[in-house]
């Protein structure tokens, strides 16, 4: 093991490096108490050094800094450059090989006729049936997402026999890939799969259905396979608002012979309401925001995610203003979204008020 070890760093410095490091903090810190104590400060030292110099009011910013550098790179960063993109045109994902275009990848989006070569705009047609399709799925996932969740949270919140093994068991599908979800749920609804093969030998079909290209049950089998992904994540949020309600209320009105079916109206989803609220439009954003699940299964309609995707040439062959209608279309979605999130928190507010 020492040898493995000697192998490791042979060729590094950062052993010599970590030495100056703890010398240094020897120097700096001065540690003292218990050895636990004289180690963490010793390894900590730059921390201790600021904390002395500024005093501890700036000491939060400094453990924020680095979740707001992250939070920068991976969203404010691809927005700024998403806006750019959207201003610009070409193939290439370098600025200065990107002239500036003002508004046409706006019109090569939504306008009737192609700018380019003055024949019908046929572009605008996929973006608005990725549209329609994306709304489609929203309208029945959405109220599906948040009636299921709020029934398996009631039921979980009661006194059941091995509840905190029912509640893992309803959790276990968000914490699993939504890639992995999808092609779980491909072997299960392909032509040969699990289900055909299972009716089939019920006689309940004659033949193979490939559920997820018929247009008869491609959308169910999406929504579906969504709200089974993503119940858990919401049945928790729901679970931890109905927890928060004062048990005294349900006491006080049992002791009243009030029937369960009234404290439900009556004290429980109106108390829960604003966590209904979160949960709704939180299910409505990430039900627009739809893609892994529905690209791991090629499922036959295109949601406006896959959409973005397909136009900016992630999957297929790039074309020469791909990139730039792509980066317009998800500007537009992206208000869309915010405006939804807006009307979270002024809803919200009110709620608490």
């Amino acid at each position: 093991m020492w040898t493995a070890f000697e192998a490791a760093f042979a060729d590094s410095n950062w052993p010599f490096a970590f030495l100056v490091y703890l010398i240094i903090g020897l120097v700096v810190a001065r540690p003292k108490g218990s050895l636990g104590n004289r180690i963490m400060t010793v390894i900590g030292w730059p921390i201790e050094l600021a904390q002395s110099l500024a005093g501890s009011g700036p000491l939060p910013y400094l453990f924020l800094l680095p979740n707001l550098l992250v939070f920068g790179v991976f969203t404010f960063a691809p927005l700024f450059i998403n806006v750019g993109f959207s201003f610009t045109e070409g193939q290439s994902i370098l600025f200065e090989d990107r002239p500036y275009a003002g508004d046409n990848n706006w019109q090569r989006l939504l306008g009737e006729t192609q700018i380019d070569t003055g024949a019908e705009n046929r572009e605008d047609d996929k973006f608005y049936t990725a549209i329609m399709q994306t709304g489609v799925f929203v309208i029945f996932q959405v109220p599906i997402m948040v009636f299921f969740a709020l029934i398996t949270a009631l039921v979980l919140n009661r006194d059941i026999v091995a509840r905190g093994l029912w509640r893992s068991i309803f959790f276990y599908p968000v914490m699993l890939s939504p890639v992995v979800v999808g092609f779980l749920w491909t072997l299960i609804l392909k032509r040969q799969g699990v289900l055909s093969l299972t009716l089939m030998e019920w006689g309940w079909i004659d033949e193979p259905i490939q559920w997820l290209v018929d247009p008869t049950w491609t959308m169910f089998w999406s929504v579906f396979v969504f709200t089974w992904a993503h119940l858990g994540f919401y049945m928790l949020i729901l679970l931890a608002g109905l927890q928060a309600i004062p048990g005294d209320l349900y006491e006080a009105a049992e002791m009243d012979g009030t029937s369960d079916w009234r404290m439900l109206h009556r004290i429980t989803l109106p108390l829960l309401m604003p966590t209904l609220l979160v949960v709704t439009v939180l299910s409505l954003i990430k039900a627009f925001q739809a893609f892994e699940e529905l690209y791991a299964m090629q499922v036959s309609w295109i949601s406006v995610v896959s959409y973005i995707f397909e136009t900016a040439g992630l999957r297929g062959q790039p074309t020469t203003h791909g990139l730039g209608v792509a980066a317009t279309a998800s500007l537009i979605i992206a208000g869309f979204l915010a405006i939804l999130s807006i009307l979270q928190i002024v809803l919200s507010g009110r709620s608490a008020r």
